[in-house]
């Protein structure tokens, strides 16, 4: 077949650390390359354009032929371009990704589906209409540690799954300094993280359904200051959440910029260094969530962006009627009792060879199922997941909002 070419739309640290440099390093194993940019800096384009072909070429690859677009329709209906992936800002999906499903091309979408439930549906219901299913960014699908430990638990190690714990307790202060710090563009902090972590309750109870959610959250690190600066650049503070500190490049996030050129950006939404106890900013920096699946299941979400740097910042534990499985991601390992605590207890390390990689090699086997969906495979994870994780984190934030009341989510 011809040379799958993709065009990303949004090319910041997702678009670019994390997928774009998957294509640019396996274009020649995967048949795959990049040819058009979207972004609304042009100067970003140029850097991650420079930045893609460095690395291309390191690996024995082409260097990329890359055309920039001012706007997402335009990327779109470049003949020149088969796949289209959308790593904007939240509040610009249904923008990028709507057009981009009617044009029957391919579509990668990131994770959260959107930062509004009418967006969500938007989409999802374009992505029904046009009959053509995309596939969404839940990396934790594609990390080889959550796959073994889906497998275990599918085969009745632990006997039926009864309850189930994602605590994240992480060092995230980035959330407040970038444009996430409002729902308007993000849907919040707790949108663009958890949605990971109601999909993986999904994906692990199968056909069942959460029915109800109550939550209790809030802010009580990041607390507004009067004389708070602007940006950490102009402050002289002995801060612990300074960007320059608490953004290095991790596996996870990868949070620093492609580039510094946000040090210039005047408005806000573009930097990278907002004060976290400024003003303007209404997401949570922590959340203690509670869902009831209809299978009788009960899951829970454990959440904060204060956290310290740890090697247990994120663990997933499951129990069952005959064990429980606990998986720290960061080790990549499963901690496992089985046969009622008598019999069994081994600890498994899973990291797959690829571990050091961004997301945990997750990104790497993420863009060979988008290869592989851009040659007529079908999607794994399509815009129903999507929805459903970002309406039962609305929910969630619903229920915060609200003092904590029960959201029935068969309505919501």
């Amino acid at each position: 077949m011809s040379t799958l070419r993709v065009g990303i739309i949004g090319t910041g640290s997702r678009g670019i650390t994390c997928i774009g440099r998957q294509i640019a390093e396996q274009s020649k194993e995967l048949d795959i390359t990049i040819t058009a940019f979207c972004n609304r800096t042009e100067s970003r384009m140029k850097i991650a354009r420079d930045e893609l072909n460095e690395l291309a070429v390191a690996s024995g690859n082409p260097p990329l032929s890359i055309r920039f677009h001012a706007t997402a329709h335009q990327l779109i209906n470049d003949p020149e371009v088969d796949l289209i992936v959308i790593t904007s800002p939240t509040a610009a999906h249904a923008e990028a990704t709507i057009p981009a499903l009617r044009s029957g091309k391919k579509v990668y979408l990131d994770k959260p589906i959107a930062h509004t439930l009418e967006d969500s549906i938007a989409i999802r219901n374009a992505e029904v209409d046009a009959g053509n299913p995309m596939i969404m960014g839940f990396t934790r699908r594609y990390e080889t540690p959550w796959l073994k430990l889906h497998e275990i638990v599918s085969s009745g190690k632990i006997g039926d799954l009864k309850m189930m714990l994602i605590r994240a307790v992480l060092p995230y202060s980035f959330y407040f300094q970038t444009w996430h710090r409002t729902r308007a563009v993000s849907g919040g902090a707790l949108n663009d993280k958890g949605s990971h972590y109601t999909d993986v309750f999904n994906w692990f109870v199968g056909d069942a359904k959460a029915t109800q959610v109550n939550a209790f959250g809030g802010r009580n690190v990041f607390i507004e200051e009067e004389d708070a600066p602007e940006f950490c650049s102009v402050c002289d503070r002995d801060c612990p959440y300074r960007a320059s500190e608490a953004m290095p490049d991790t596996q996870d996030q990868m949070k620093g910029a492609v580039d510094r050129s946000y040090e210039t950006e005047t408005d806000p939404l573009k930097r990278k260094d907002n004060c976290v106890y400024k003003s303007g900013a209404d997401i949570f920096d922590h959340a203690s969530i509670h869902y009831q699946y209809n299978n009788g299941v009960v899951a829970n979400i454990f959440y904060n962006v204060y956290g310290p740097q740890a090697d247990d910042e994120e663990t997933l534990e499951l129990v069952g009627t005959k064990g429980r499985i606990i998986l720290t991601r960061l080790r990549g390992e499963i901690d496992i009792v089985t046969d009622y605590g008598e019999k069994s207890h081994e600890v498994i390390e899973c990291k797959s060879e690829d571990f050091k990689t961004s997301h945990f090699g997750a990104d790497r086997k993420l863009v060979q199922e988008i290869a592989a969906f851009g040659r007529g495979e079908q999607s794994t994870v399509d815009g129903a997941y999507g929805l459903e994780a970002t309406r039962m984190i609305l929910a969630a934030m619903k229920s915060i909002d609200e003092g904590g009341v029960t959201v029935d989510l068969e309505n919501f």
